[in-house]
Protein backbone atom coordinates (compact mmCIF):
# COMPACT_ATOMS: atom_id res chain seq x y z
CA UNK A 1 0.00 0.00 0.00
CA UNK A 2 2.49 2.47 1.06
CA UNK A 3 4.24 1.78 -2.32
CA UNK A 4 1.70 2.15 -4.15
CA UNK A 5 1.21 5.90 -2.90
CA UNK A 6 5.08 6.33 -3.38
CA UNK A 7 4.56 5.68 -7.00
CA UNK A 8 1.36 7.46 -6.90
CA UNK A 9 3.29 10.44 -5.46
CA UNK A 10 6.21 10.12 -8.38
CA UNK A 11 3.95 9.94 -11.39
CA UNK A 12 1.98 13.18 -10.30
CA UNK A 13 5.23 15.30 -9.60
CA UNK A 14 6.93 13.92 -12.86
CA UNK A 15 3.45 15.13 -14.85
CA UNK A 16 3.65 18.37 -12.61
CA UNK A 17 6.93 19.33 -14.12
CA UNK A 18 6.39 18.13 -17.51
CA UNK A 19 3.16 20.41 -17.47
CA UNK A 20 5.70 23.08 -15.91
CA UNK A 21 8.03 23.22 -18.99
CA UNK A 22 5.55 22.79 -21.06
CA UNK A 23 3.73 25.75 -20.00
CA UNK A 24 7.42 27.90 -19.67
CA UNK A 25 7.65 27.03 -23.57
CA UNK A 26 4.26 28.39 -24.18
CA UNK A 27 4.88 31.43 -22.92
CA UNK A 28 8.12 31.75 -24.55
CA UNK A 29 6.84 31.43 -27.88
CA UNK A 30 4.12 34.14 -27.48
CA UNK A 31 6.42 36.61 -25.61
CA UNK A 32 8.41 36.21 -29.09
CA UNK A 33 5.43 37.53 -31.40
CA UNK A 34 4.59 40.84 -32.40
CA UNK A 35 2.22 42.37 -30.41
CA UNK A 36 -0.85 42.26 -33.42
CA UNK A 37 -2.78 45.35 -32.36
CA UNK A 38 -0.21 47.59 -32.68
CA UNK A 39 0.43 46.10 -36.33
CA UNK A 40 -2.59 46.58 -37.29
CA UNK A 41 -3.11 50.22 -36.07
CA UNK A 42 0.15 51.34 -37.29
CA UNK A 43 -0.83 49.85 -40.86
CA UNK A 44 -4.63 51.92 -40.79
CA UNK A 45 -2.08 55.27 -39.75
CA UNK A 46 0.35 54.82 -42.39
CA UNK A 47 -3.22 54.47 -44.51
CA UNK A 48 -4.37 57.07 -43.69
CA UNK A 49 -1.04 59.26 -44.44
CA UNK A 50 -0.91 58.05 -47.04
CA UNK A 51 -4.30 59.63 -48.03
CA UNK A 52 -3.10 62.39 -47.10
CA UNK A 53 -0.45 63.10 -49.33
CA UNK A 54 -2.13 60.83 -52.16
CA UNK A 55 -1.09 63.29 -55.43
CA UNK A 56 -4.10 64.32 -57.54
CA UNK A 57 -3.99 64.85 -61.33
CA UNK A 58 -4.89 68.22 -62.67
CA UNK A 59 -4.70 67.96 -65.99
CA UNK A 60 -2.54 69.30 -68.66
CA UNK A 61 -4.45 72.31 -68.98
CA UNK A 62 -3.49 73.22 -65.51
CA UNK A 63 0.71 72.57 -66.43
CA UNK A 64 0.21 74.83 -69.28
CA UNK A 65 -1.25 77.98 -67.29
CA UNK A 66 1.35 77.51 -64.78
CA UNK A 67 4.31 76.71 -66.38
CA UNK A 68 4.67 75.17 -69.68
CA UNK A 69 3.54 77.32 -72.11
CA UNK A 70 6.00 79.82 -72.13
CA UNK A 71 8.72 80.82 -74.08
CA UNK A 72 11.12 80.17 -70.65
CA UNK A 73 10.40 76.61 -70.99
CA UNK A 74 10.17 76.17 -74.68
CA UNK A 75 6.56 76.12 -75.55
CA UNK A 76 6.52 72.37 -74.04
CA UNK A 77 2.55 72.33 -73.96
CA UNK A 78 2.48 72.77 -77.88
CA UNK A 79 5.12 70.09 -78.46
CA UNK A 80 2.37 67.97 -76.05
CA UNK A 81 -0.52 69.24 -77.84
CA UNK A 82 0.73 68.49 -81.47
CA UNK A 83 1.84 64.44 -80.68
CA UNK A 84 0.14 61.04 -80.59
CA UNK A 85 -0.36 61.08 -76.96
CA UNK A 86 -3.03 63.92 -77.22
CA UNK A 87 -4.97 61.55 -79.26
CA UNK A 88 -4.82 58.15 -77.50
CA UNK A 89 -8.11 58.88 -76.13
CA UNK A 90 -9.89 59.39 -79.33
CA UNK A 91 -7.86 56.87 -81.14
CA UNK A 92 -9.81 54.31 -78.70
CA UNK A 93 -13.51 55.64 -80.80
CA UNK A 94 -11.79 54.99 -84.21
CA UNK A 95 -12.21 52.08 -86.87
CA UNK A 96 -8.77 50.99 -85.62
CA UNK A 97 -9.52 51.28 -82.28
CA UNK A 98 -12.54 49.63 -82.08
CA UNK A 99 -10.89 46.73 -84.35
CA UNK A 100 -8.11 46.23 -81.56
CA UNK A 101 -10.99 46.22 -79.14
CA UNK A 102 -12.77 43.48 -80.67
CA UNK A 103 -9.42 41.68 -81.62
CA UNK A 104 -9.10 41.58 -77.43
CA UNK A 105 -12.67 40.51 -77.19
CA UNK A 106 -13.94 43.55 -75.06
CA UNK A 107 -17.49 43.72 -75.44
CA UNK A 108 -17.40 47.37 -73.92
CA UNK A 109 -16.92 50.38 -75.06
CA UNK A 110 -13.04 51.21 -75.48
CA UNK A 111 -13.63 54.60 -74.36
CA UNK A 112 -14.74 53.46 -71.04
CA UNK A 113 -12.72 49.96 -70.11
CA UNK A 114 -10.28 50.19 -67.96
CA UNK A 115 -8.54 47.52 -69.65
CA UNK A 116 -7.85 50.33 -72.64
CA UNK A 117 -7.94 53.72 -70.67
CA UNK A 118 -5.02 52.43 -68.02
CA UNK A 119 -2.81 53.53 -71.56
CA UNK A 120 -4.84 55.23 -73.42
CA UNK A 121 -5.52 57.84 -70.70
CA UNK A 122 -3.42 59.58 -67.76
CA UNK A 123 -4.30 57.52 -64.65
CA UNK A 124 -7.08 55.71 -66.47
CA UNK A 125 -6.74 52.53 -64.63
CA UNK A 126 -7.60 54.79 -61.04
CA UNK A 127 -11.08 56.35 -59.61
CA UNK A 128 -12.14 59.30 -59.71
CA UNK A 129 -10.50 60.14 -55.76
CA UNK A 130 -7.31 60.88 -57.69
CA UNK A 131 -8.20 63.48 -59.84
CA UNK A 132 -8.86 67.20 -59.19
CA UNK A 133 -12.26 69.09 -60.88
CA UNK A 134 -9.63 70.38 -63.51
CA UNK A 135 -8.88 66.71 -65.11
CA UNK A 136 -10.36 65.70 -68.32
CA UNK A 137 -9.58 61.87 -69.78
CA UNK A 138 -10.19 63.47 -72.96
CA UNK A 139 -6.81 64.98 -72.67
CA UNK A 140 -5.35 61.46 -73.33
CA UNK A 141 -2.17 60.73 -72.37
CA UNK A 142 -0.73 63.52 -70.56
CA UNK A 143 2.69 65.44 -68.86
CA UNK A 144 1.24 63.83 -65.17
CA UNK A 145 1.79 60.14 -67.07
CA UNK A 146 5.48 60.05 -67.77
CA UNK A 147 6.57 62.65 -64.78
CA UNK A 148 4.50 62.31 -61.95
CA UNK A 149 3.97 59.04 -59.55
CA UNK A 150 1.10 58.62 -57.48
CA UNK A 151 3.39 57.70 -54.57
CA UNK A 152 4.56 60.98 -53.79
CA UNK A 153 3.64 63.71 -56.43
CA UNK A 154 7.25 64.33 -57.18
CA UNK A 155 8.09 65.33 -61.20
CA UNK A 156 10.95 62.87 -62.72
CA UNK A 157 12.24 62.07 -66.00
CA UNK A 158 10.01 58.99 -67.58
CA UNK A 159 13.06 55.70 -68.41
CA UNK A 160 12.45 53.47 -70.77
CA UNK A 161 10.81 50.93 -68.05
CA UNK A 162 8.15 53.35 -67.52
CA UNK A 163 7.41 53.76 -71.25
CA UNK A 164 6.91 49.80 -71.58
CA UNK A 165 4.21 49.65 -69.27
CA UNK A 166 1.97 50.62 -72.17
CA UNK A 167 4.46 50.30 -75.19
CA UNK A 168 4.76 46.72 -75.54
CA UNK A 169 2.32 44.08 -76.76
CA UNK A 170 0.22 43.48 -73.80
CA UNK A 171 -2.96 43.40 -75.60
CA UNK A 172 -2.56 44.20 -79.04
CA UNK A 173 0.02 44.23 -81.68
CA UNK A 174 1.69 47.64 -82.12
CA UNK A 175 5.35 48.41 -83.49
CA UNK A 176 8.26 47.27 -81.29
CA UNK A 177 9.12 50.35 -79.44
CA UNK A 178 12.58 52.06 -79.57
CA UNK A 179 12.77 54.15 -76.24
CA UNK A 180 15.61 56.13 -78.44
CA UNK A 181 13.87 57.31 -81.49
CA UNK A 182 10.18 57.46 -79.32
CA UNK A 183 11.81 59.87 -76.92
CA UNK A 184 13.10 62.06 -79.67
CA UNK A 185 9.72 62.21 -81.34
CA UNK A 186 8.26 63.90 -78.57
CA UNK A 187 11.60 65.31 -76.90
CA UNK A 188 10.70 68.54 -75.17
CA UNK A 189 13.70 70.09 -73.30
CA UNK A 190 13.56 73.11 -71.42
CA UNK A 191 15.99 75.53 -73.52
CA UNK A 192 19.34 76.58 -72.44
CA UNK A 193 19.40 79.47 -70.68
CA UNK A 194 22.64 81.77 -71.89
CA UNK A 195 23.89 84.15 -69.54
CA UNK A 196 25.69 87.03 -70.33
CA UNK A 197 29.19 87.26 -69.84
CA UNK A 198 30.88 89.38 -66.98
CA UNK A 199 32.86 92.58 -68.13
CA UNK A 200 36.80 91.66 -68.45
CA UNK A 201 36.26 88.21 -68.97
CA UNK A 202 36.82 85.89 -72.09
Amino acid sequence: MKAGLILISSLIAISTGILIKYNKAILFQFSNYPKQPEILSAGRNDSKEQEKTKYLYVGVEKCASVCHNNEKMGYQFNIWNSSPHKDAFNNLDSKKGKKFAKQAHLSKNPQESRICLKCHVTGGELDSSYFAATYKKEDGVTCEECHKQISDGKTYLPVEADCLKCHNDSLHKIPKFNFIEGSAKIVHNRPKVILPKEPGRS
